[in-house]
C-alpha cells in the first residue's frame, strides 16, 4: 500500500489522542505491534491499528475511537464479572515493575548482549499489557465496581509510574552508547526500529545516517493489517492534516472553549504556557497555567509552580490527575486539543468545577 493510500485510510477513521510527550521513535517501533499481539496474548484483546506521530523526540499517540471503546468496555466487563481478574493483573503489573526496573538498572548506559536484550524484552512487553489494562479499563468501569477496586488501581498506578520515564532514559542512554562506539549522532540513533536495533546487536550494522535523520525530523509509524508502516517527510504533515480534518473544531472550540474531565476542582485564570517537553522549557513563571499533552514525573517542578494544569489526554488515573489531587490544584485532563487550540501567552480560565477551559484573551505581548 502506498503512503497516499495509507493517508486516505487514516483520514477515513475517527481517532482519539491517547498521549503526547517526549518519547523516542525506537520506543514507538516496539509498542506499535505490541499493542496488537502482546495485548492479545496477555489480555485476550488488542488493537488492530495504532498511530504514532514523531517529531524530533516528541510523539503524539492515537488510537481508533471504536477500537478503544471496545477494548475498554471488554476489559471493564471482565473486571466487573470477576474482580479477582483485575486484582491479579494489577499485582502482576507491580511485580513486573520491580523486575523491569532492576533489569534497566543492570543495563544502564551499556550495549546489551543478545541474551541480556531478550531478558529485558520479556519484561518490557508484559509491562505494556498490564499497564494498558490499568490505564484503559478503569475509565469504563461502573462506579459500584470501581469503588471496590479503586485502591488497587491507585496503588498499582503509583508503583508503576516510573517505568516509562525510566525506559525512555534507557533507550536514550543505549543510543548514546552506540553513538559513542560507532561515531554516530545519538539523537538520530533514537530513531532505530526494533528490528534494526536487533540487527545491530547481532551484527553491529546500522542503517544509513540520512535514513535515521529523516525519521528524527518527522515520521509517522502506523501499525495496520499486522504491518508496521513508516511515513516520512512532507507526508507527515498530510497525516496531521488528515487527522485534523476528521476532528474538526466544534462551535464551542471555535470560540476558544474546550471540555475535559475534571481531575481536581477549582477555578483559576492565568497565562497559558504550552510545554511539550519538560526538558526544554524557555519560560514558565509561578502562577501560570501548564498546558501539555500529558504529564510524567519530569513535569513535577512545573506542576508545583503552576496555578492550574490542563492536558490533551488522560483519565481518572493519569499522572496529572493523581498529582493535581496531591497538590490540590485545579486540573482538567482529556481535552484532546488544548495544546493546539490555545497559544503560549493566552490568558485562559480553567473551571475545573465544570471541566471547562476557556480563552479569555489572546496572547499577551
Amino acid at each position: 500500500m502506498t503512503d497516499k493510500q495509507l493517508i486516505q485510510n487514516i483520514k477515513s477513521q475517527k481517532w482519539i489522542k491517547r498521549w503526547a510527550g517526549s518519547y523516542t521513535f525506537i520506543s514507538c517501533s516496539f509498542w506499535a505491534p505490541q499493542y496488537n499481539y502482546i495485548l492479545n496474548k496477555f489480555l485476550g484483546i488488542g488493537f488492530k491499528t495504532s498511530l504514532f506521530i514523531h517529531r524530533k523526540g516528541t510523539v503524539t499517540f492515537l488510537l481508533k475511537k471504536d477500537e478503544l471503546d471496545h477494548f475498554g468496555k471488554t476489559l471493564a466487563k471482565k473486571a466487573e464479572q470477576n474482580p479477582e481478574f483485575a486484582i491479579d493483573i494489577l499485582k502482576k503489573l507491580k511485580n513486573n515493575t520491580t523486575e523491569i526496573m532492576m533489569k534497566m538498572q543492570e543495563l544502564d548506559g551499556k550495549i546489551p548482549t543478545w541474551n541480556e536484550y531478550n531478558d529485558f524484552l520479556v519484561f518490557f512487553e508484559k509491562h505494556l499489557a498490564y499497564h494498558n489494562f490499568m490505564k484503559k479499563a478503569v475509565d469504563y468501569m461502573g462506579s459500584d465496581v470501581l469503588d471496590n477496586l479503586i485502591n488497587y488501581f491507585k496503588d498499582a498506578r503509583f508503583y508503576s509510574e516510573p517505568v516509562y520515564s525510566r525506559s525512555e532514559m534507557f533507550f536514550r542512554r543505549l543510543a548514546k552508547a552506540i553513538a559513542k562506539k560507532e561515531n554516530f549522532d545519538e539523537d538520530i540513533l533514537t530513531c532505530l526500529t526494533q528490528q534494526e536495533l536487533e540487527t545491530y546487536l547481532k551484527t553491529t550494522k546500522l542503517p544509513e545516517k540520512n535514513i535515521l535523520n529523516n525519521r528524527f525530523n518527522a515520521s509517522v509509524l502506523l501499525f495496520e493489517d499486522e504491518k508496521l508502516n513508516i511515513i516520512l517527510g512532507e507526508e507527515v504533515n498530510e497525516v496531521e492534516e488528515a487527522i485534523h480534518e476528521v476532528t474538526q473544531n466544534s462551535d464551542e472550540e471555535k470560540q476558544g472553549i474546550l471540555k475535559g474531565i475534571s481531575a481536581f476542582p477549582g477555578k483559576i485564570k492565568g497565562i497559558a504556557r504550552i510545554i511539550p517537553d519538560p526538558h526544554n522549557v524557555s519560560e514558565f513563571n509561578e502562577g501560570e497555567i501548564l498546558i501539555t499533552g500529558m504529564t510524567r514525573p519530569e513535569f513535577l517542578p512545573l506542576m508545583k509552580r503552576a496555578a492550574g494544569i490542563v492536558t490533551d489526554v488522560g483519565g481518572m488515573l493519569c499522572h496529572a490527575a493523581l498529582v493535581s489531587r496531591e497538590l490540590k490544584k485545579p486540573c482538567i485532563v482529556g481535552t484532546e486539543k488544548a495544546t493546539k487550540l490555545f497559544k503560549d501567552g493566552d490568558l485562559i480560565e480553567v473551571d475545573a468545577d465544570k471541566g471547562i477551559v476557556k480563552k479569555v484573551k489572546n496572547r499577551i505581548k
